[in-house]
């Protein structure tokens, strides 16, 4: 695809600028926590973390789904949005009650600070990424560049901060995310409102039952089981220290494929999603793109694994503490295992793109349920089995997401 200056100016370079600063503050990020912060306190805030997406991750999924397909093309924005609000608001009793849930099972010693400040962060979060999500379906990508900035640098200093200046505790590590959370969303929806001023009226649209219903809360539960996994295993099987290690390790192994997949799905995501799905001939070539791209996001994110793995011995000292020295193992493969998650999230896109929602079932939950599976019999067998299986995971969307995703994509309806 051919870049024009404009697409470089107002598209390309912000992406790629806010890649460049997450990446800088995550690096930073790092070495204030391995100096700063306890390996057991790190592996508890490591699962609080997994659980944070429970609202944009899970509960409300299906809402921010439906916002990405149809900002960009709804006539009335604001209604739009007043739709999706009181959509949120008529679920958060649903996250409410999975968030007591999960702080009951994660945090039995202290589930009720736990549980307030994980509801109080998962709201907050799901109404900043709203407002990425309506930025990015427009192109707005300047103004999501500045919520995205602001993210990563709130997510990287605050909680180390906090947990140095009120107290070294995993409450202020998880006040310290929570109050990440609240900046990132105030900062989301002030740019979203100085883009699009509500006017004033009743007038809603609707996800719809399509996007609010079980399909989208039932994958999302499947990939954020699948996002936080690893960690539980690694508590679970290996203990709570070796689980900070990991932690930490997975914190440094996602930035190169998550900023790389990130990169390609906010530049292509709104070109695919601005193609016309009706007659074969237009999915096949919007599959064919999603390949293309799949493949060279493939190798290039491998990549970045192996020479990431290489140089992590020279990162022992001036970048981590020797403490967490022996997080060095797991790099390789969180990194892969997260190549292998943002493969899987670009065959969800092509089915969203093609107008084949209904199909992101069985080719989600079948990828998930090969990844869980492999994780949970690698874990069981020891660490070294573990790490080997996640350095397998890209392979898993390859030989099962993408035969799906080609074959419902092509069926007719």
């Amino acid at each position: 695809m051919k870049i024009s200056r404009a697409d470089l100016r107002l598209r390309l370079a912000p992406i790629l600028l806010a890649q460049a600063l997450g990446l800088a503050c995550g690096i930073a990020g790092v070495r204030l926590a391995s100096h700063w912060v306890a390996p057991a306190d790190y592996g508890r805030y490591g699962v609080f973390v997994s659980l944070a997406p429970l609202g944009l991750g899970v509960v409300f999924a299906g809402v921010l789904k439906f916002v990405g397909r149809r900002w960009a093309g709804a006539g009335d924005r604001a209604a739009l949005l007043r739709g999706v609000l009181a959509a949120i608001r008529k679920k958060t009793p649903w996250l409410a009650a999975a968030v007591a849930v999960a702080a009951v099972v994660a945090a039995p010693d202290g589930p009720v600070v736990f549980g307030t400040l994980l509801l109080v962060a998962a709201l907050l979060l799901t109404l900043g990424q709203l407002a990425q999500i309506a930025l990015q379906a427009e192109r707005a990508h300047w103004p999501d560049f500045a919520i995205a900035g602001t993210a990563a640098l709130t997510r990287s200093f605050l909680p180390p901060l906090a947990y140095a200046v009120w107290g070294a505790s995993l409450v202020s590590l998880l006040a310290g995310f929570s109050l990440h959370a609240a900046v990132v969303a105030t900062t989301g929806l002030a740019l979203l409102r100085l883009r699009r001023t509500a006017p004033a009226g009743t007038t809603e649209i609707a996800p719809g039952q399509e996007y609010e219903g079980s399909l989208f809360i039932s994958l999302a539960v499947a990939g954020w089981i699948v996002a936080g996994f690893n960690r539980w295993a690694a508590a679970w099987f290996f203990g709570a220290e070796q689980a900070g290690y990991f932690t930490l390790a997975a914190n440094i192994a996602v930035i190169p494929p998550s900023l790389l997949g990130g990169v390609v799905l906010q530049y292509f995501q709104p070109v695919w999603f601005a193609t016309s799905p009706q007659y074969a001939d237009a999915r096949l070539r919007l599959a064919r793109d999603v390949d293309r791209i799949a493949a060279g996001y493939t190798l290039a994110a491998l990549a970045l694994a192996v020479a990431l793995h290489a140089v992590m011995p020279w990162l022992i000292g001036p970048l981590v503490s020797e403490r967490y020295a022996p997080a060095a193992k797991f790099v390789l493969g969180a990194a892969c295992f997260m190549t292998a998650v943002s493969i899987g999230q670009l065959y969800h896109t092509l089915l969203i793109a093609g107008d084949r929602p209904a199909a992101c079932g069985p080719v989600d939950l079948s990828g998930a349920g090969c990844l869980l599976a492999g994780g949970l019999v690698s874990a069981a067998c020891g660490p070294e089995w573990f790490v080997r299986w996640l350095c397998f995971s890209p392979a898993v969307p390859w030989l099962v997401n993408r035969p799906l995703a080609r074959r419902l994509l092509a069926a007719n309806r």
